[in-house]
C-alpha cells in the first residue's frame, strides 16, 4: 500500500466517525459526524455496541438533509470548491454524508463470526473503522468473499477489489495474499477467469 493511502487510512483507523441511522439483517447505514468524512470504499467497519456487527463499506453519498431542497450552484466567481464552502459555511449544516456497509460478520465473545448477525445494529450505535489488528484477523479468513460476490450488491466486484487493496497492504507478502485469495475467488466464479483477473488487477492499484 502506498504511503498516501496508508496515511489516509491511519487518519481513520480506529475512529468513531458516525452513528447507525438505518439497519437491516444484511446491511446498515451510518451518518457521518462530519461532512465528507466517510471511510474509503472497501473499508472494514463495526458498530461499536453490545452486539458489534462488522461491515464493509459499499456505497457513500452526500446530499441535502432536506430532500425538498436540492443544492444550487454557488459559482461563478469562486476559484474552487473549497472557496465555495469557505464562503458558505452554512453548507455544513444543510448537507449530510452517509455510507452503507454490507454486513459480513459479527463479534461474539471477542471472536469474529463470519456470517450474518442474529441481530442488526441498533439505531444510533456508533460506527468506527476497524483497526489494523481487526482487519488483519478478518481478512485472513476467506469466508467473506462469497458474501461480497452476491449479485444483489451494487458494484460488488469493485467493493471486493477495494477491500483487498486495503487488506493486502497489511500482509507481509501482499502479492502472495492476492494469489491465495484469487484462488478462492476463482473457485466461486467458475469459468469467469476474466472477471477474476479484473478484480485482482483492481486490487493492486
Amino acid at each position: 500500500m502506498g504511503s498516501a493511502k496508508q496515511e489516509k487510512k491511519d487518519n481513520f483507523s480506529g475512529n468513531i466517525i458516525g452513528e447507525v441511522i438505518r439497519s437491516s439483517s444484511t446491511d446498515f447505514e451510518t451518518q457521518c459526524y462530519e461532512l465528507y468524512k466517510f471511510p474509503p470504499l472497501g473499508s472494514l467497519v463495526t458498530s461499536d455496541d453490545e452486539n458489534p456487527v462488522i461491515g464493509i463499506v459499499s456505497h457513500s453519498v452526500t446530499e441535502s438533509m432536506d430532500p425538498s431542497r436540492t443544492p444550487r450552484p454557488r459559482g461563478p466567481g469562486l476559484d474552487n470548491v473549497k472557496s465555495i464552502y469557505d464562503d458558505s459555511p452554512q453548507l455544513n449544516n444543510l448537507l449530510t454524508s452517509r455510507f452503507t456497509s454490507i454486513t459480513v460478520g459479527y463479534t461474539k465473545d471477542s471472536s469474529i463470526v463470519m456470517k450474518l448477525s442474529p441481530f442488526p445494529p441498533r439505531i444510533l450505535s456508533p460506527t468506527r473503522i476497524c483497526n489494523d489488528s481487526e482487519l488483519n484477523e478478518f481478512s485472513s479468513n476467506f469466508d467473506f468473499v462469497s458474501r461480497l460476490l452476491n449479485p444483489s450488491i451494487g458494484s460488488s466486484d469493485d467493493v471486493l477489489a477495494a477491500f483487498l487493496d486495503i487488506a493486502s497492504g497489511l500482509k507481509p507478502d501482499p502479492e502472495q495474499y492476492l494469489i491465495e485469495i484469487g484462488k478462492e475467488i476463482a473457485s466461486l466464479l467458475p469459468g469467469q477467469m476474466r472477471r477474476v483477473n479484473l478484480i485482482l488487477r483492481n486490487a493492486c492499484k
